[in-house]
């Protein structure tokens, strides 16, 4: 049985969000809307410490609690269907999954559709990685992203390896959209049982996101990428989301070309669940493994933990 914070936190997701973002079809609203659910949700960490950062064109923000990070650095690209997602409602988790894996924890601050769309957002994520990657000093290299942002963290991975970029240590997505073309199962299958995402709401934000263009593409569909000389990747996702086929058929694919993949499904979470980290055990347990996992791959091998 799930814990009870974690019971009131779902219940919430069904009968609030779930519903809100439904109807609500102004991304200027449903970004207000984000910003007030991570006043009243967010707990926001200990010490927290929140440092401008220009990477490329766009400001980023380097989000500590006041604790020795210096093991690497995380890149971390937000989700929100494209379409919303902010600082406010993310410091606390980018935090949380830095403090756990000892590595600088950045927030990408890309740009959004409609305003911006598609590849406006992944070629932000591409010159971010590039400025990181000139800085030796913010080495060891790791990714990670949510939703809309596993899915521009994915075809930035697949985008890295075709250019022969400095390759992530390791990369870590949570309940990844990876097929915009739309058509996997869990969409159909799952859309009552998920207790967060409506599905008019993901499609909306899609279709924002491409304005047109052709989704059977890597860059849009990171499911269609070359991932061949990939580091390790972990995938979370739950059973009953919507997009669990977009999770579990992306591991499928890495595999298939020889990536070191390591996918762990939940059952009865709502999507993206690692939101809740300081306010519910599930979060927390999460985020740990999360954290163990990037640590893993840049602590020194002595250090190593994760297995």
């Amino acid at each position: 049985m799930r814990s009870l914070p974690q019971r009131i936190a779902t219940l919430n997701a069904r009968l609030v969000q779930k519903p809100l973002l439904a109807v609500v079809r102004s991304p200027q609203i449903l970004r207000r809307l984000f910003t007030l659910n991570a006043v009243l949700n967010a707990r926001t960490p200990a010490g927290l410490t929140l440092t401008p950062l220009q990477l490329g064109t766009r400001r980023c923000t380097l989000c500590g609690t006041g604790q020795a990070q210096d093991h690497g650095t995380l890149l971390y690209i937000h989700g929100g269907a494209f379409v919303m997602g902010n600082l406010r409602g993310y410091r606390h988790l980018i935090a949380a999954i830095g403090k756990a894996a000892g590595l600088r924890a950045v927030f990408l601050n890309y740009r959004m559709a409609p305003e911006h769309p598609f590849p406006a957002a992944l070629d932000d994520a591409e010159a971010a990685w590039r400025a990181l990657s000139d800085n030796p000093d913010y080495g060891p290299l790791t990714l990670a992203g949510d939703s809309a942002g596993g899915n521009i963290a994915l075809a930035l991975l697949q985008r890295i390896v075709a250019k022969g970029l400095t390759l992530p240590a390791a990369v870590a997505v949570m309940s990844p959209v990876t097929d915009l073309r739309m058509k996997n199962p869990s969409l159909a299958i799952n859309r009552r049982s998920d207790p967060l995402v409506s599905t008019r709401w993901g499609a909306r934000g899609v279709a924002a996101y491409l304005a047109g263009t052709d989704p059977a593409q890597p860059d849009a569909s990171p499911i269609l990428g070359d991932f061949t000389g990939a580091p390790p990747v972990l995938i979370h996702a739950d059973t009953t989301e919507v997009l669990f086929d977009d999770a579990r058929l992306m591991a499928d694919h890495l595999r298939a070309q020889g990536v070191d993949v390591t996918f762990h499904a939940q059952t009865g979470l709502p999507h993206v669940w690692h939101m809740g980290v300081g306010r519910t055990p599930e979060a927390d347990a999460s985020v740990a493994e999360i954290g163990t996992f990037l640590a893993s791959h840049t602590l020194p091998r002595a250090k190593r933990q994760y297995t």
